[in-house]
């Protein structure tokens, strides 16, 4: 059936009409040719139909593709000329050789040109062979003829006048099949199809010749019948052939070109080959006598064989010379290209090195099988070993060391390719041993201060989002009065300062501490310790800056100011805006002193025990508490969860606190995993105008898996994609895996949305945007301005929602505790705003006693 539907529209309605109107026609034509041929015009008729089909199947082929079956579509256009000559112009009995019996020759012959074209398209195609594969097929299936005392040889009951006719019949069948055979066993993959359907019309046509030739030695109307059928059925078959033509002719491919062998084809050749002898037993058999053409055919055919032996021999001589020619020129390729080729199997054991290969890996012109596994690294065997056990070409390069004779590494790039069937694979190796220092070097000096030489503001923030047990705490300082520096010694100075500056640092604090530079003359100290024992570092930081400080011919005093904050759960960027607060506390104070931020010693250490919180996300007793975000109406658009554990012993541990004791314990994955699902649950069962918004906490998500753990948690509580939003801060983006951006950006492909949290604390918008898409931004008023400039706030603020607006960003204000700030919001063009003026640390009952009823489709 898959076969039949291939087949073009016109040749399944065709051939049945045609059988239909050849059974109609036949038994009122003449069969020696008198009278009107009904025949005759059925078939010009057929043929019409196959010229028409053939005009639309090359009309969607490229010029080359087609000019095959274009050759084919004119022969069929001239046979059907002279179809309808003869039908429709009927002379005498056997009249001769007139116009329309040119037109029918020239349009029968057509498929051998067609034949003929079709090899063309082979690679290297040898015509000697093929003229003498195709008189050895013709010329056997003659002498078998003649052995066999067929009548298309042997027209002894033929008309005087008429045998000549019926042995160009039986000539013009051996020719064709011959000609097909010899031209068609040997075909490219994609024409395979096509040219052993080709060699079936062909088979057609030489029946119908045969067919017309048992017509005039012994006319019936079975033999009429049968010319006409295998007439109609061979001009169908061409285009059955054309149907299966591939569309295009990749011209310079060697793959498209590649000789491929026809089993029909082979089958016609070897049958031809194979009736010779048995030809010669018949004749033995029945005691016969061998004829002077039997005999002239016999040695004919095995002339021809020969000769095709002696061609075979030549052309096997010369492919043996292209291949050890390619061979060279293989293998000088190789010896002169700079990137190391091997090949090893799948015991990792190396078959062949090429020159460059041996030098790479360390190996002596005496070093033969030996194991990559033992040039490589130690410590990147297994990583070696788990890409060898990977399908070649799947994942990215491997990278791994060798040791050099001289003691040194070298760093070494390979991919890899393999044939299918075989256990053997080719490897090439490139040095990449200065790219790899250089990039190294480019990480290094991304989380380093060019200038002084420490860690810079990434560095710090990631060693803050780092998980440990201990205390810690931040100093942020800025440098007093080191523009004047710059102003009166120049900026050359002003660098020697700093260097200066990050040396004495190093020396008033603890090998446990890291010292940080941020920018300009700002610095930073993450002290591991105490509050007590912070507060006396950043003493002895003042102290020490204090002290003179001398470049070339001149000599400053330049102090510090400097603002300590507690490092708590709430995370590092928590801690930076308090330490940064308490800074510019220190600055109005008079300079040169420290400042502890306004309620650092208010954190307290919550410590929960191990089996306390496996239980809770175990056992799903963890609940959320809901904060609201209303639009300028007073609508709640966005709630915001928050997970909460009541304790009966540590009381209330919630939000940062507990994604701390969660960390701790290694519980981060489940916990992150029940508040998606939780959210999505608590929020289903409420309109669909309010979404969730779930937050990712710096330091504690857990990228690995994220999409499928938030396509779960939609699926199980049946919530529309764009009610859930993930929600996520810059220090989140800086201190997870490179995993993270690829799984939110999967995420929001399904239509969850993504927020920026705390934006305007870091880099720019067009930064960010050039990093991740996002749907939202959440704005702290704190961060905007001092307490009580909301003047400075709003204009900040109208700036954001501007930029924010210009790119389809909904903005977000946080930290709306006054009907003041509300009205300064809604000034500035906000969309949405919380805080404690509304609803906030809700369960979802109480929410939903705030909401209109959900709608009946809700869910």
């Amino acid at each position: 059936m898959t076969l039949l539907r291939s087949l073009p529209r016109e040749v399944r309605w065709t051939v049945p009409l045609a059988l239909l109107a050849l059974a109609a026609a036949v038994p009122f034509s003449a069969p020696d040719g008198t009278g009107m041929q009904w025949d005759e015009i059925v078939l010009g008729l057929v043929a019409a139909s196959s010229a028409w089909t053939m005009v639309r199947l090359t009309r969607a082929m490229t010029p080359r593709a087609a000019r095959p079956w274009r050759f084919m579509t004119v022969g069929i256009l001239m046979f059907m000329t002279g179809q309808f000559l003869a039908g429709f112009f009927p002379g005498p009995e056997f009249d001769g050789f007139g116009g329309d019996d040119v037109l029918l020759l020239a349009g029968a012959c057509t498929p051998l040109i067609t034949c003929g074209l079709l090899a063309r398209r082979v690679s290297r195609t040898r015509w000697t062979a093929l003229v003498v594969d195709g008189l050895v097929i013709t010329i056997a299936l003659l002498t078998v003829t003649e052995v066999l005392r067929a009548p298309l040889v042997n027209p002894v009951n033929a008309p005087d006048d008429l045998r000549s006719l019926v042995l160009a019949y039986g000539g013009y069948a051996a020719i064709m099949l011959g000609g097909a055979g010899a031209l068609c066993t040997v075909s490219t993959a994609a024409l395979r199809r096509s040219v052993s359907v080709m060699i079936g019309a062909v088979a057609w046509q030489a029946s119908a010749a045969c067919f017309e030739a048992m017509a005039i030695i012994a006319p019936s109307w079975t033999w009429v019948a049968g010319s006409d059928l295998s007439v109609a059925m061979g001009l169908q078959t061409v285009v059955i052939a054309a149907a299966f033509a591939p569309r295009t002719f990749a011209e310079r491919s060697a793959r498209a070109s590649a000789p491929v062998v026809s089993p029909l084809g082979m089958a016609l050749v070897i049958g031809a080959v194979l009736s010779l002898p048995g030809a010669i037993v018949l004749m033995e058999v029945r005691d016969e006598g061998h004829s002077v053409a039997a005999e002239i055919g016999f040695a004919l055919v095995f002339s021809l064989m020969a000769l095709r032996l002696v061609l075979r021999v030549r052309e096997d001589g010369r492919i043996t010379e292209d291949l050890v020619r390619s061979e060279q020129d293989f293998r000088g390729l190789i010896e002169s290209s700079s990137d190391g080729i091997a090949i090893m199997d799948g015991e990792f054991r190396l078959m062949f090195a090429s020159p460059a290969a041996r030098r790479l890996l360390g190996l002596s012109a005496d070093d033969d099988e030996v194991s990559l596994l033992d040039l490589v690294d130690p410590s990147d065997r297994e990583q070696v070993r788990q890409a060898g056990s990977l399908p070649a070409g799947d994942g990215p390069a491997v990278h791994f060391r060798v040791r050099t004779a001289d003691g040194s590494s070298r760093d070494l790039e390979a991919t890899s390719t393999e044939r299918p069937g075989s256990d053997r694979r080719v490897l090439y190796l490139r040095d990449v041993t200065k790219r790899r220092r250089r990039e190294r070097e480019l990480e290094r000096m991304a989380y380093t201060d060019h200038l002084t030489g420490l860690p810079n503001r990434a560095s710090l923030f990631g060693e803050m989002a780092a998980p440990t047990l201990d205390e810690r705490c931040l100093l942020v300082l800025d440098l007093d009065g080191f523009k004047a520096v710059n102003d009166v010694a120049g900026h050359e100075a002003g660098d020697h300062l700093l260097v200066e500056v990050a040396r004495r640092l190093g020396t008033v604090v603890r090998e446990d501490d890291l010292v940080a530079r941020l920018g300009g003359d700002e610095f930073a100290v993450l002290v591991t310790g105490s509050l007590a024992e912070a507060e006396d570092v950043a003493q002895r930081v003042v102290d020490a800056l204090g002290m003179p400080h001398r470049t070339s011919e001149w000599a400053f005093a330049v102090g510090a100011s400097v603002g300590v904050a507690e490092l708590t759960p709430a995370g590092g960027q928590v801690a930076f805006r308090e330490a940064d607060a308490a800074l510019r506390a220190a600055k109005q104070a008079g300079k040169g002193c420290v400042r502890l931020a306004a309620g650092t010693a208010g954190h307290p250490i919550v410590v929960v025990p191990d089996s306390d919180l496996d239980a809770v996300v175990d056992e799903g007793v963890l609940q959320l508490r809901l904060d609201t975000a209303c639009d300028a109406d007073g609508r709640i658009v966005l709630v915001h969860a928050v997970p909460v554990w009541q304790h009966a012993v540590h009381g209330t541990v919630r939000g940062m606190e507990l994604w701390t004791v969660a960390e701790r314990q290694g519980r981060s994955a489940a916990l992150q995993r029940w508040l998606l699902r939780q959210a999505c649950l608590e929020i289903a069962g409420l309109d669909d105008s309010v979404g969730v918004a779930v937050s990712l906490p710096a330091g504690h998500a857990v990228p690995e898996g994220l999409a499928a753990e938030i396509a779960d948690a939609l699926r199980e509580a049946g919530l529309h994609p764009s009610r859930l939003t993930i929600s996520f801060t810059e220090e989140t983006l800086l201190t997870s895996s490179a995993a993270l951006v690829p799984e939110l950006e999967a995420a929001r492909a399904t239509g969850v949305r993504l927020c920026l949290d705390n934006y305007g604390m870091g880099h720019s918008l067009f930064a960010l945007l050039a990093r991740i898409s996002l749907d939202m931004v959440r704005v702290d008023l704190a961060a905007l301005a001092t307490r009580d400039d909301t003047g400075r706030a709003q204009q900040v603020l109208t700036a954001i929602v501007r930029t924010t607006t210009s790119f389809n960003l909904l903005t977000i204000a946080g930290g709306v505790h006054t009907p003041e700030v509300r009205r300064t919001v809604l000034a500035a063009g906000v969309a949405l705003m919380h805080g404690r003026l509304q609803p906030h640390d809700l369960p979802v009952e109480a929410l939903a006693a705030l909401l209109p009823l959900p709608s009946p489709t809700s869910r």
